[in-house]
């Protein structure tokens, strides 16, 4: 890893739900606009895929390596009633 892969940090280590709860944190603390990136498992991309896109993040996802993936959640802004 070099230069800005050595900022993002690796979950890989933690379990889903740990990982789930590390994200809502995450993405509580972050100001709007701003993505929470981070490195997972495979098992941990499709725990996390699903259930932030239905809940209003814009979720990209990148392969970095065999059974590693940037993960990257950004909240979506909401659009205004008319």
């Amino acid at each position: 890893m070099r230069g800005a892969d050595e900022t993002i940090p690796d979950f890989s280590d933690l379990t889903c739900t740990n990982l789930m709860i590390r994200l809502k944190m995450l993405l509580k603390k972050a100001p709007d606009g701003t993505p929470v990136v981070c490195y997972v498992r495979r098992d941990q991309k499709d725990t996390v895929e699903t259930p932030f896109s239905r809940s209003g993040y814009e979720v990209k996802v990148h392969k970095a390596d065999t059974n590693r993936y940037r993960v990257s959640l950004t909240k979506c802004e909401e659009e205004p009633d008319l």
